[in-house]
């Protein structure tokens, strides 16, 4: 569908370090990667963290449960790789089962501490349907409240996890965040000249496409917004935050 309202453009000039915050190996791709693309492109170090260790992606009853979190843990590096994101964070928690718990709350905000992003990248938590056939994955929503309460109140208030100030982990506060899947998203990035670079990143993920010789003409049909000329444009859109 045709965008009606005009979205900004991000703007990313104090930006240095951005982190992207996801339940399962494969989100960031399909969420952000023309946005990671586009960060590391201006020379912004981007941060994977993944929450779950992905351990229920797959139906194939041939493949273990170490085999398939060790696939996918190769899969994410060789995505991440394509789209010049340096690091990714495995918190390895249990596929399916990701909750808002004190202990990941405290790793993420330890993680936060210690990489000082300026700008955030998670999933909206309240996000429970999406169109209408999918039922959004619990994980993804509750990777959203983990990124955010990490966030706030807990990654730049001093009260909190005293302990990691003597591992040389001060508080940190954010100047950005972007959440997406919100239904009133403010920021779009074009990623046109990206998106074939993006579906590369995406089928790193062989354990995830079953037909990916058919998949990258689907998605593109389905991601597509046609301008007037007729000619399709891609997007990555979010609801941006600014904190001062």
């Amino acid at each position: 569908m045709a965008q009606t309202t005009t979205l900004a453009a991000p703007d990313w000039s104090n930006v240095k370090r951005a982190l992207v915050i996801m339940a399962h190996p494969d989100d960031p791709d399909f969420t952000c990667a023309g946005t990671a693309i586009a960060m590391a492109r201006q020379g912004i170090e981007v941060t994977y963290m993944i929450l779950t260790n992905g351990d229920k992606g797959n139906h194939n009853p041939e493949i273990t449960r170490n085999q398939l979190i060790a696939m996918r843990k190769i899969e994410q590096r060789n995505a991440a790789e394509l789209c010049g994101v340096k690091q990714v964070l495995f918190m390895g928690v249990e596929d399916g089962f990701l909750r808002p718990t004190r202990a990941i709350r405290k790793r993420v905000t330890r993680e936060i501490r210690r990489i000082r992003p300026e700008l955030i990248i998670c999933p909206h938590p309240d996000r429970y349907l999406v169109g209408d056939g999918y039922i959004n994955h619990p994980d993804h929503r509750n990777a959203g409240l983990v990124a955010l309460e990490a966030i706030f109140p807990a990654a730049d208030n001093p009260m909190f996890y005293p302990d990691m100030a003597d591992e040389g982990y001060l508080p940190h506060k954010i100047s950005q965040l972007y959440v997406f899947g919100h239904d009133e998203p403010n920021v779009e990035l074009d990623i046109t000249a990206d998106i074939d670079l993006k579906i590369q990143a995406i089928l790193c993920h062989v354990t995830q496409i079953p037909n990916p010789e058919e998949a990258p003409a689907r998605w593109k049909e389905r991601w597509a917004t046609r301008h007037e000329d007729g000619g399709p444009r891609y997007y990555e859109r979010f609801r941006a935050m600014s904190f001062t």
